[in-house]
């Protein structure tokens, strides 16, 4: 019953406008030969001389000139039942059917192009088909609105979806929106507590540095520098300070590479900046008092690695006692010290001495030395921080952490808003009804590749024999003229080789199941897919195409 009451809607309407053009062929606008109806009345003479206008108005001819088969008009307007005018058309009436314009180039060609072909001449004999095709056409548009019928039922469920889900993204943006304000109000209170815990550990640092720094300068002060030490030192200073700016550098210090102390072919900043008291740069007092005691060690420890042992053992040792004393006021800043790695220099010094070996320490495992240590030192030794100020360290620390969280959430919160936006912006239909498309993923397989679909994300194609896949766009916009949501556009695929990057075109069709139909590339390196789905049927908008060809008819 369904069936028969479409067929009645279209069916009717053809046959009413068909009696229509049967009582206007009696009174029939005359005109040329080749011109519409609705444009019969820019074809008629001017009163007085007989004379007619181009119609693009370069040139007045004599009325009779009009399809005399000799073109006078630039715009060819005045060849409309002729092939005179290479750029002019000709109007088929095909009464009983659709009314169609050719170029006037297809007039006389012996080709019958009108179904009623009225553009050949009588010696060609051209039959009339439009009753025919008029009637195979209406059957077709039977079966269309059967179709358009059942797929907007279908239809209508994905907008019923596509409704529901754009309700759920607007009510969790609202809700991130929400909890964005909450944790931004928290961020500002978690940056505070931070701000007020780092200046109480700063000041703490400062005071426990500070004590570190009168323990150091007791201790040197207790000792009496030897002569031999201030010597040393001095010429180590000269030969860093390569620039002779009366100071030696960070970077003077980074090309020796005596001073890597981890031994991973490196000498960092962090390293450099360890022998120099964490400074940027020190002169000759402050490099004999605070750099030279930590640089020593690692020094005479190149030295028993590169050059032969001393005959004198007397001599060696001292150097080794030296070297001792040396490292034991050594008070390294946090986090790492260097009193235990100097113990370690000092020891390997002493089995240099007596194993007599030149090689010992590169038969040795390379954890002996300063830096890549053993698993037991290889973790620096904190600070020995006083309970007090452990306690505003910690504090510090949870404040840090405490205020990345809430920023980690922040971040979270604008990701998933992101997305929602996204996702609006994408354009679903006038309803909504291609919101269920996105997500979603269709194959279509030819006798070469299999080639996806994924609306609102992408097109690929992937050889049937195996391979990688290669994507051919990724979702741009909608592109259907005149109707917007009849066409997608995929850019900015891969390149094809010396040429452009890859795109697809999607022809979007009414079909009760959504699929991929077909699949051709008619451009280098452009595509385009034949899709249909129930989300292109529309009942009432096809019906109104229906009685708008009705009409011309």
């Amino acid at each position: 019953m369904q069936g028969l009451e479409v067929s009645q809607m279209v069916l009717v309407p053809l046959v009413v406008a068909l009696l229509v053009l049967n009582a206007a062929l009696a009174s029939e606008v005359p005109r040329p030969l080749g011109v519409s109806l609705a444009k019969s009345s820019l074809y008629q003479p001017r009163a007085g001389d007989n004379s007619w206008s181009c119609l693009d108005g370069s040139k007045t001819i004599p009325f009779t000139h009009i399809n005399d088969d000799f073109c006078d008009c630039a715009d060819g307007s005045d060849e409309p039942g002729t092939s005179a005018c290479s750029n002019g058309q000709f109007h088929c009436l095909n009464k009983g059917h659709q009314p169609v314009d050719i170029p006037s180039s297809q007039v006389q060609d012996g080709i019958c192009d009108c179904c009623d072909g009225s553009d050949e001449s009588q010696v060609v004999g051209c039959p009339n088909t439009c009753l025919e095709l008029g009637a195979a056409a209406a059957i077709q548009r039977q079966n269309q609105a059967e179709l358009h019928k059942k797929g907007a039922e279908r239809r209508q469920e994905m907008i019923t979806r596509g409704k529901q889900l754009k309700a759920e993204r607007e009510a969790r943006r609202l809700e991130l929106d929400q909890r964005r304000k909450e944790q931004e109000l928290l961020r500002t209170e978690k940056e505070q507590l931070k701000k007020n815990a780092e200046t109480l550990e700063a000041e703490a640092l400062e005071i426990f540095k500070e004590q570190q720094r009168e323990l150091n300068a007791e201790t040197a002060q207790a000792e009496q520098e030897p002569q031999q030490m201030r010597q040393e030192a001095s010429l180590s200073f000269v030969r860093y300070d390569t620039n002779k700016d009366g100071f030696v550098e960070v970077t003077e210090l980074m090309v020796d590479m005596n001073l890597d102390r981890d031994r991973n072919g490196v000498v960092t900043v962090e390293e450099a900046k360890f022998f120099l008291d964490e400074r940027e740069r020190v002169d000759l007092d402050a490099f004999v008092t605070l750099a030279w005691p930590r640089i020593k060690p690692l020094a005479m420890l190149a030295e028993g690695l590169f050059q032969p042992p001393q005959p004198e053992e007397t001599t060696t040792g001292a150097e080794t006692e030296q070297a001792e004393v040396n490292t034991e006021a050594i008070q390294p800043t946090p986090p790492k010290t260097s009193e235990e790695q100097a113990d370690l220099a000092g020891e390997e010094e002493i089995e240099a001495d007596e194993e007599g070996e030149e090689d010992q320490y590169d038969d040795e495992d390379p954890d002996v030395g300063v830096g890549e240590a053993s698993p037991a030192v290889e973790e620096a030794t904190p600070p020995n921080y006083d309970p007090e100020t452990l306690r505003l360290i910690e504090q510090a620390n949870e404040a840090r952490n405490a205020l990345e969280e809430v920023e980690r959430s922040l971040r979270e919160i604008d990701q998933e808003v992101k997305e929602i936006d996204e996702q609006n912006e994408k354009g679903y239909g006038l309803t909504e009804e291609w919101a269920v498309h996105d997500g979603q993923c269709y194959n279509f397989e030819d006798r070469e590749y299999v080639y996806t679909l994924c609306p609102f994300d992408r097109a690929s194609q992937k050889p049937r024999s195996g391979g990688s896949e290669t994507t051919l766009g990724r979702w741009d916009k909608w592109i259907g003229e005149p109707k917007k949501f009849s066409q997608q556009k995929y850019s900015n695929g891969a390149a094809c080789w010396n040429g452009p990057n890859r795109s697809a075109i999607i022809n979007i069709s009414c079909a009760l199941e959504p699929k991929i139909t077909a699949v051709s590339e008619p451009n280098r390196c452009e595509y385009y897919f034949e899709f249909e789905t129930p989300a292109a049927c529309d009942s009432q908008a096809f019906q109104a195409e229906s009685e708008n060809l009705h009409d011309e008819l």
